[in-house]
C-alpha cells in the first residue's frame, strides 16, 4: 500500500521531539511531503530530514494535492483555523493537544471535519503509553473494583535562562493574550486521564493556580479536585516551576473498592499493585512514561484508521470533554469558587 502522505504544520519543540521521530519509526507507512512553520529555518530543518518541501504559510502545505493528512504541532490557539483549512481541503487531521482554547472552537473543528467527511483526532499521547493502557486494562478486568479516587501529579523545571521554553520571556506560553496557563499546556493530560479512568461524568471542580515566575502573568502551577457523579474523586497537581535541571516527574495513583495501582517515575518501577490482600512490585521499566513509543503508536493507529476507513482510536469528543473540564478548572481558579461543570458547559456559548 502507498504510504499516507503528511504535511507537518509546526516544527518546534513537540514537532521535532515527538512527531518527526514517530514518522521516522514508520517507514513505508507514512511519508512527510511538506512542512510549515512561521520560522523558515524551522520548517526547512524538519523538511530536510525527509527531503520534503518547506513553507512559511501553512495553507500552501495543506492545499497540496499530494497531502493525505495534516499533523498539527502548533499552539492550541491555532488549531481551529488550521483544522478548518485542512478539512476544507479534504485532508484528515491529527492535532496536538489541547484541542483548542475554547469549546466554541472545539465544536467548530468537529463540525468542519464531519461536514468534509475527514477524520479528526487530538493527540492525547498519554492514552497510548503502556503505563496507562495497563492501568485501563486492570480497571476493566475489575482488579481494583469500583474506582473511587484517581490522582496524578506532574512536575517540570522552569526554563533555563537564555533558552526558549515554556514560560520563558517571549514564548507564547507566557503571553496572556493566547495562553490559558498550565491547565491547558500540561494539565489537559490530567483532565483527560482522570475522566478516562473513572469512566464517570464530572459534576464539580475546584482549582487554585499560581504564577511563580518573576515578572510572569500566566499561571505555571495548578492544583485541582474533581467530584464525579457517583462520588468518585479526581485530583491533580501540575507544576512548571521546579528548579532548573530538575527531571520531569509523574506520579499516578488509582484507588478502588478492591485495591489500588500506583506508579512513580523516580522509583524506576512500572506499576505497583495491591489487590485482595497482596501487593506486587514488578520491575517493569517498560511501563514508565516513554513518550516516544506513545507518539509512534498514536500516529500508526491514526494512519491505520485513514487507510482502512476505521473510527479513530480516540474520538474528538473525548478531547472536547477534557477541554471542558480544563476550562472549568481555569474558571474555578480565577474566581476562587467551585464550578458546576454541566452549568459551565451550558453557559459557554
Amino acid at each position: 500500500m502507498k504510504p499516507v502522505r503528511i504535511a507537518l504544520i509546526g516544527c518546534g519543540g513537540i514537532g521535532m521531539s515527538a512527531h518527526v521521530p514517530a514518522m521516522l519509526r514508520l517507514p513505508g507507512a507514512v511519508k512527510l511531503v511538506a512542512t510549515a512553520d512561521v520560522r523558515r529555518e524551522a520548517a526547512e530543518r524538519a523538511a530536510s530530514i525527509f527531503g520534503a518541501d518547506a513553507y512559511t504559510d501553512y495553507r500552501q502545505a495543506i492545499e497540496r494535492k499530494d497531502v493525505d493528512m495534516v499533523l498539527l504541532a502548533t499552539p492550541e490557539f491555532c488549531h481551529r483555523v488550521q483544522t478548518e483549512a485542512a478539512a476544507a481541503a479534504g485532508k484528515h487531521v491529527l492535532s496536538e493537544k489541547p484541542m483548542a482554547t475554547t469549546l466554541q472552537d472545539a465544536d467548530r473543528m468537529i463540525e468542519a471535519c464531519k461536514v468534509a467527511g475527514v477524520k479528526l483526532m487530538v493527540a492525547h499521547s498519554r492514552r497510548f503509553t503502556t503505563r496507562y493502557q495497563e492501568v485501563r486494562k486492570a480497571i476493566d478486568q475489575g482488579e481494583v473494583g469500583v474506582v473511587r479516587i484517581v490522582r496524578e501529579n506532574e512536575r517540570r523545571s522552569r526554563p533555563v535562562p537564555g533558552r526558549e521554553g515554556y514560560w520563558s520571556p517571549g514564548h507564547w506560553t507566557s503571553d496572556p493574550n493566547v495562553a490559558v496557563g498550565a491547565i491547558l499546556t500540561n494539565a489537559i493530560h490530567e483532565t483527560d486521564l482522570i475522566r478516562w479512568f473513572t469512566g464517570l461524568r464530572p459534576s464539580r471542580i475546584y482549582a487554585e493556580h499560581k504564577v511563580t515566575q518573576k515578572g510572569g502573568v500566566v499561571p505555571d502551577f495548578i492544583s485541582f479536585m474533581v467530584e464525579f457523579a457517583g462520588g468518585a474523586l479526581g485530583q491533580a497537581e501540575v507544576s512548571n516551576c521546579l528548579p532548573e535541571g530538575c527531571p520531569f516527574f509523574h506520579q499516578f495513583e488509582v484507588y478502588g473498592t478492591r485495591g489500588y495501582i500506583k506508579s512513580k517515575d523516580a522509583d524506576q518501577l512500572g506499576l505497583v499493585r495491591f489487590d485482595e490482600g497482596a501487593a506486587r512490585f514488578p520491575d517493569a521499566y517498560h511501563t514508565l512514561l516513554h513518550f516516544q513509543d506513545a507518539y509512534t503508536l498514536e500516529l500508526s493507529l491514526f494512519v491505520q484508521a485513514v487507510i482502512e476507513d476505521l473510527p479513530v482510536p480516540l474520538p474528538a469528543e473525548e478531547a472536547r470533554a477534557a477541554l471542558l473540564l480544563a476550562l472549568a478548572a481555569a474558571r474555578s481558579a480565577s474566581t476562587g469558587r467551585p464550578v458546576d461543570v454541566a452549568a459551565f458547559e451550558r453557559g459557554y456559548a
